[in-house]
């Protein structure tokens, strides 16, 4: 269910992978892209196809211009983390970070319960069979999968290799120890996310029912805090732990890297400013 409702780091990917013009130009066509992912789920009818490309191509040009200068401010501000400040600035960072994800999953709600109406029995069994292809090519995956702490690891390494940043020795060891204070949450996310799956679908069957809005209304937002109690325990323990290693980076950042980094965020800053200004002029 990640795929669904993470549209936010959809979009982003496009902005962060904007090293060029090119990024510009992607960006451009976002809509189209986030059309065809949608339309994946079940075989949907021309009426139904045309909602799914009005929908998404009025989420991007809300996203543009109402989110696409929060991440231009947020990536100007981290221009100026030093060696001091970078514990406040990743949190502030984080928390800009979730409040455009909360905000994306706020803007398709509405659209989703309308058009979750206009679906046939057939297609809610589409949608049912294309969320199991999922889970099984999760479950596929992670038997490929490296141990927990050696995919963490990558994952922060090549998160700062994006940022142009490459770790020393003493960084990579401060980052593997404190990774030994993450909790393996891969488990819990597939079992509670197929669980919020197989509960959606159950509401969809009856979205005939007079009570459906405020039903699926309440479901879609519960993802926020999916999981029981031990499981937001591990998630927000690995938030911080999460925030901690990269501000100890940042805190031992070389000149160097610091420069290396602020070049690579003056392109995207400039891809940004090139898919703003190219809005403007429509």
């Amino acid at each position: 269910m990640r795929k669904k409702l993470k549209i936010y780091l959809t979009i982003s990917l496009f902005i962060l992978g904007s090293c060029s013009i090119a990024g510009s130009w992607v960006y451009e066509r976002a809509d189209g892209y986030l059309a065809e992912y949608f339309k994946e789920y079940a075989n949907f009818s021309e009426e139904q196809k045309n909602e799914i490309d009005k929908v998404t191509e009025s989420y991007v040009n809300w996203f543009t211009l109402n989110e696409l200068p929060i991440i231009r401010t947020i990536l100007v501000n981290m221009k100026d983390i030093n060696n001091n400040n970078a514990e406040s600035l990743i949190n502030e960072a984080y928390l800009n970070g979730q409040g455009l994800f909360e905000r994306s999953n706020k803007y398709f709600e509405k659209s989703f319960v309308e058009f979750s109406k206009t679906l046939t029995d057939l297609q809610v069994d589409e949608i049912k069979n294309h969320f199991d292809e999922i889970q099984i090519e999760r479950e596929e995956s992670r038997k490929k999968e490296k141990s927990y702490s050696e995919e963490m690891f990558e994952n922060f390494s090549s998160g700062f290799r994006r940022l142009n940043i490459k770790l020393t020795n003493a960084q990579k060891d401060f980052a593997k120890e404190n990774i030994k204070e993450l909790k393996n949450t891969r488990p819990g996310w597939s079992f509670f996310q197929e669980k919020w799956v197989e509960e959606l679908i159950e509401i969809l069957k009856k979205r005939n029912d007079k009570d459906f809005e405020k039903n699926i209304t309440s479901h879609l937002r519960s993802f926020e805090n999916l999981g029981d109690e031990e499981f937001q325990l591990k998630r927000k323990n690995n938030e911080q732990v999460t925030i901690k290693i990269i501000s100890g980076i940042f805190s031992s950042a070389s000149e160097k890297q610091i420069k290396g980094m602020n070049r690579r965020i003056e392109t995207y800053i400039a891809s940004i400013d090139r898919i703003l200004s190219n809005r403007s002029l429509d």
